[in-house]
């Protein structure tokens, strides 16, 4: 059995090596990179809305997912923008 601390080696060793491989990567794939991991995020965020819905309507779990962004838009925004008193 491991302990923390070997685990957190580990876990450091694993990160190095991931930052060592990112930096001698081409900026393209770096873009390519980026673009596959928004893409499969999106199908897990459409498969969690079609289970939500209990549907396979694609026009139905895609208004779902923009819900979901708009939601998120706004959580942000509310932190940037106050709605200020009136005098």
């Amino acid at each position: 059995m491991e302990t923390q601390e070997e685990i957190d080696r580990l876990a450091a060793a694993i990160y190095r090596e991931r930052v060592l491989r990112a930096r001698l990567e081409a900026p393209v794939e770096k873009l390519m990179d980026g673009i596959r991991l928004f893409e499969h995020s999106l199908q897990i965020t459409k498969a969690g809305v079609a289970a939500e819905l209990a549907t396979d309507d694609e026009a139905a779990i895609m208004a779902g997912v923009q819900e979901r962004f708009e939601k998120v838009r706004r959580m942000r925004e509310s932190k940037i923008y106050r709605v200020l008193e009136q005098r």
